[in-house]
């Protein structure tokens, strides 16, 4: 019987044949002693999760196949990722108790097959039973303790949409839950002409981050009284808001508010208040901040909503143009430096005719870095020595 590679399951039993040893890139030598090849899958499979374990036994068939046998257990996770971990082995959700697999496994009994020889075991006493049919409810509490969203939930089956106010209701508790009082914020302003990138970089955060990650906000109508932009983002509440063709048409207060470190502040919406539960604000504007700020506060009250407050949240301000060869181009600067519009456009013009350097601040540049940073550490830890590592850079 086939299965889906999206089954998902806790237990999973698998055949490893030496086509799949060579892909984990083990030599003849290696792979050949049954005790160092149970002792690599298993560690593989344990090192792939957290509170994972593995029994393997390692056969030759009555034709001289030489092979393993594993059960692995987990967390819950799909078929094809499990293949995926054990390179491309042949899986399939254990159907049988833990006496029938040892047995399977260890070829004993009923499952004793003729001329077949058990070389090496090695964790039989992890095999467990199989997890018994769980209702709906059970599967998709799970899902959510493993941080899936909502929409990954309903694409894991349609059925599951007859519970999405209970699905959103406990996913909204949880994100809530997990929030400190007091976050860490990174909040970014962007600007430049009409048609000038701007809001591609919504795009580009969906891209990396994934679309559920990006609230966008473009409604200011009714912000600040009956709702507006803000009316689904308990629906959804993303770690990333952005707040789209920006013009200041909102209280200077509320938006003081969506940049601030507390957690528990609360933005109005139709049905009910919401709150911050986001890490990063990103907005973006046909004007500079400055100007944004004199749209919002009066000349009589600026003395006490001061811009530097503005200034105090903001992380990064990045202006955004074309250049003369029509390419799109931004320049970044550390919000704590920036002075005004026309000397940061000065700046990226000597930036664009290479006479200094951008900063790469922004979250979409800071998140390629990171993974940069990942790679080179995991090339790093895999190396045998120094030596190996100066090598390979």
């Amino acid at each position: 019987m086939g299965f889906s590679p999206k089954t998902r399951g806790r237990c999973w039993v698998g055949t490893i044949h030496v086509t799949n040893m060579e892909k984990a890139g083990l030599e003849k030598k290696q792979y050949e002693c049954p005790e160092y090849l149970a002792e690599y899958f298993i560690r593989l499979w344990e090192e792939s999760g957290a509170k994972r374990e593995a029994a393997i036994a390692v056969c030759v068939s009555s034709t001289g196949c030489y092979h393993c046998h594993i059960a692995c257990y987990g967390n819950t996770t799909t078929l094809k990722k499990v293949s995926k971990i054990l390179f491309d082995s042949h899986i399939e959700p254990q159907l049988g108790g833990k006496q029938a697999l040892t047995a399977y496994i260890c070829k004993e009994g009923d499952y004793a097959e003729k001329g077949e020889q058990v070389l090496y075991t090695k964790g039989l006493e992890v095999i467990q039973d199989r997890q018994g049919l769980r209702s709906d409810l059970e599967v998709i509490e799970e899902l959510l303790e493993e941080g899936l969203t909502p929409e990954q939930i309903y694409a894991e089956s349609f059925r599951y949409r007859r519970y999405e106010k209970m699905i959103k209701s406990h996913y909204l508790a949880k994100r809530i839950a997990e929030i400190p009082l007091i976050k860490t914020m990174w909040n970014e302003y962007h600007f430049g002409r009409s048609g000038s990138g701007k809001t591609y970089s919504y795009f580009k955060l969906c891209e990396i981050f994934s679309p559920e990650e990006v609230y966008l906000c473009n409604d200011y109508a009714n912000s600040g009284s009956s709702g507006g932009g803000f009316d689904f983002y308990a629906n959804n509440p993303a770690k990333i808001v952005l707040l789209d063709e920006f013009r200041g048409n909102i209280p200077y207060a509320q938006l003081l508010s969506m940049l601030d470190v507390y957690s528990r502040n609360q933005q109005h919406c139709r049905f009910q208040n919401t709150y911050n539960l986001w890490e990063n604000v990103i907005i973006c504007s046909i004007y500079p901040p400055e100007e944004v700020y004199r749209f919002m506060v009066d000349d009589t009250k600026k003395n006490i909503d001061s811009i530097s407050q503005f200034f105090r949240r903001l992380n990064v301000i990045v202006y955004h143009y074309k250049n003369k060869e029509g390419e799109y181009k931004s320049f970044e600067m550390p919000a704590c430096e920036y002075s005004c519009a026309e000397e940061m456009i000065k700046k990226a013009e000597l930036y664009e005719a290479g006479f200094i350097c951008s900063e790469k601040l922004s979250i979409v540049h800071q998140k390629k870095v990171d993974e940069v940073v990942s790679h080179v550490q995991k090339q790093i830890d895999t190396s045998d020595s120094t030596d190996s590592i100066q090598k390979k850079f």
